[in-house]
């Protein structure tokens, strides 16, 4: 399984469901409703990445995982969510 260096240093599990979070919120913060399905996807999409960067049993950083948004968020027409998601952390 994925794992995920936390800022403090702490290792712990990758979980889709707080990308899927974060990033309904700032798609709610410009207005745009991003439905389960399309979070869903986004998140996958995501992992995905990461996976073929790192490998599946690897580590990655809160900081890699936020550049991997901010691009699937733009790849996948998502630009305001992406802008928004990468200023608000």
């Amino acid at each position: 399984m994925l794992k995920v260096i936390k800022r403090d240093g702490r290792i712990g599990d990758f979980i889709p469901e707080k990308i899927k979070t974060s990033i309904s919120n700032c798609g709610n913060d410009v207005n745009l409703h991003l439905n389960q399905k399309k979070l869903d996807l986004i998140a996958k999409e995501v992992e995905d990445v990461i996976v073929s960067i790192r490998g599946k049993d690897r580590k990655t950083s809160r900081y890699e995982i936020r550049g991997v948004i901010t691009r699937v968020l733009k790849d996948m027409g998502y630009s305001k969510v992406s802008y928004c998601f990468y200023e608000d952390k």
